[in-house]
């Protein structure tokens, strides 16, 4: 055994003496090309012999940026990590800036392709940060905001998803992207973030816009997941009949192109098939879900939602139908996989399930034992009607105590309204400025003056009322106009916002019939706020009801 173990040694050894010769035969060129096509076990020994010919560090650097994008358009990423790091090691030996910002974002791609999302958004702004530093930065800033907004996507940051979209939206116009397949696939970026936001109409402009573009550039890709989006928006309008029509459109142009691609499968027929439920027309949907429910070996964590959801959807349309059994199979199936995918630590996976485990199983169970406790139905139909009795009484009283409350604050609240429209005529005078401030009190004076001017001209219902946009207004900085808030106003700046933002709201909603007619929405659109439910969120809190509430009340005066 010795013996063998000796020989086999010597052979190895052989081996790699031998590899070692007829790798320095090779040019630079081929043994770069050959990096992509050998053995992982191998890359040292081509790596080794790279590195001991007499390149420079640049090319060391380009050496390892290519091999490591080449390893992320194969699917390595864990070769390409190694080679891209190694590659950023020399980079920042030599501080090419330049560099540093390509080998980042190429991280940055292999960390977002993995779903590490921290990571990737650590490589981003590491390569922004290097591109600051070059001339002509656009091309650059282009390609890496649209990869910011897919993570902030996909952790639910979706403001800051909308605002790295728009900044790649400005840039690109003058960009050698622009009107290209990037611009359509910006736009496709962009849709889906205002989709999660439910800004329909906003999709739909985007969507038109990137379909225009990509009929000129005859775009496959773009087509099909613009028509795809474009259904989905029709579809959450509940406007069927058009959501069907664009969907059955995306579907014929990736049936007719070579594309291969998982998601466009899963998205696609995701939508027909609840198209088709909401239709009734439960057969139509189980043969749309048949052609994607298959589809359990994806490694693309995006499309865990839809599937699983696909799986539920499958087995209530069974169930629709009356065919218990596969509809009890499909319940299971969808347990099995909703398992399989629970322990996943991206945060939206954990929040696409309407119901957890153990309501599933309960549903299997009522499915499974349906005969036998059709022997206990008078019983359970007894404790039935106690349990909604009891809960209706409960439901009748905290709803008159709720409208009691409500009532008590729309009243105290429009005491307030009247009481204010009657002192309108009088002046207030400013508060006598705190000597804890240390600032002049003819700049105090100033800056007040400022204030009570952006007030008059409702400056506050900007989007952009930032403390550092009114700071430049009111000619002072950040950190005086906050003091002076806090001190003269006897709020933060961000109360001081949203308490005229509310007055605002509470005074034209009683006045302007027209405003009252608006959605809650458009309201919150008209007050500066970026969604309704933050307007709502502030309204409730300072007034102690809700803006739908205070409106109808208004209405009925």
């Amino acid at each position: 055994m010795l013996i063998i173990l000796v020989l086999s040694t010597e052979n190895t050894l052989f081996a790699q003496e031998s590899d070692l010769d007829d790798l320095s035969k090779k040019t630079t060129t081929e043994l770069l090309q050959e990096v992509l096509e050998i053995t992982p076990e191998k890359h040292t020994i081509y790596e080794q012999e790279l590195l001991k010919r007499s390149i420079d560090d640049a090319e060391k650097i380009d050496f390892y940026t290519e091999v490591g994008r080449a390893f992320i358009v194969q699917g390595n990423y864990e070769l390409s990590d190694y080679y891209l790091r190694k590659g950023i090691a020399y980079a920042e030996r030599v501080q090419d800036s330049q560099k540093l910002s390509r080998l980042y974002t190429l991280l940055g791609n292999s960390k977002l392709m993995t779903w590490h999302n921290q990571e990737a958004l650590d490589a981003y702004y590491k390569a922004l940060e290097f591109t600051t530093k070059q001339e002509g930065i656009d091309d650059r800033v282009v390609i890496i905001q649209p990869n910011i907004a897919i993570i902030r996507r996909r952790m639910k940051q979706l403001d800051q998803a909308l605002d790295a979209c728009n900044e790649a939206l400005a840039i690109i116009p003058y960009t050698a992207f622009n009107n290209q397949h990037d611009h359509v696939n910006l736009l496709t970026i962009v849709s889906e973030v205002h989709l999660d936001l439910q800004h329909y109409d906003t999709v739909l402009k985007y969507v038109n816009q990137g379909l225009s573009m990509s009929n000129e550039l005859d775009y496959k890709r773009g087509l099909i997941d613009l028509y795809t989006k474009k259904g989905a928006v029709y579809f959450y309008k509940k406007d069927y009949e058009q959501s069907l029509q664009y969907l059955k459109t995306a579907d014929r142009i990736y049936r007719e192109s070579s594309i291969n691609n998982k998601t466009f499968v899963i998205n696609i027929n995701y939508f027909l098939a609840n198209c088709y439920v909401e239709k009734k027309e439960y057969q139509k949907a189980i043969n749309q879900l048949q052609l994607i429910t298959g589809i359990t070996d994806t490694d693309e964590r995006k499309n865990y939602t839809r599937l699983i959801n696909a799986y539920k959807l499958m087995a209530a349309s069974y169930e629709s139908i009356g065919d218990d059994k596969n509809s009890s199979d499909w319940y299971r199936k969808y347990g099995e996989l909703y398992k399989k995918y629970q322990d996943s630590k991206d945060e939206l996976v954990n929040t696409i399930y309407e119901k957890d485990t153990s309501i599933l199983g309960k549903q299997i169970e009522t499915l499974e034992d349906q005969k036998a406790r059709q022997k206990r139905t008078a019983l359970y139909f007894l404790i039935l009607l106690i349990a909604v009795s009891g809960l209706c009484i409960f439901i009748v009283y905290w709803y008159k105590r709720k409208q009691r409350s409500n009532k008590a604050s729309f009243d105290k609240l429009l005491e307030k309204v009247n009481e204010l429209e009657k002192s309108s005529k009088q002046k207030s005078k400013p508060k006598e400025p705190s000597r804890e401030l240390i600032i002049d009190d003819q700049k105090v004076i100033e800056v007040l003056k400022g204030l009570k001017r952006l007030e008059q001209q409702e400056f506050f219902l900007h989007t952009d009322c930032s403390l550092r946009t009114m700071a430049k207004k009111v000619k002072t900085n950040a950190t005086y106009l906050s003091k002076i808030i806090n001190t003269h106003k006897g709020v933060s700046y961000n109360d001081y916002i949203n308490n005229l933002r509310i007055d605002y709201a509470v005074n034209r909603i009683k006045s302007d019939k027209k405003f009252r007619s608006f959605s809650i929405k458009s309201i919150a659109t008209e007050l500066g706020y970026k969604s309704d439910y933050s307007f709502a969120k502030h309204f409730k809190s300072k007034t102690g009801i809700n803006p739908s509430y205070y409106i109808k009340r208004i209405e009925e005066i």
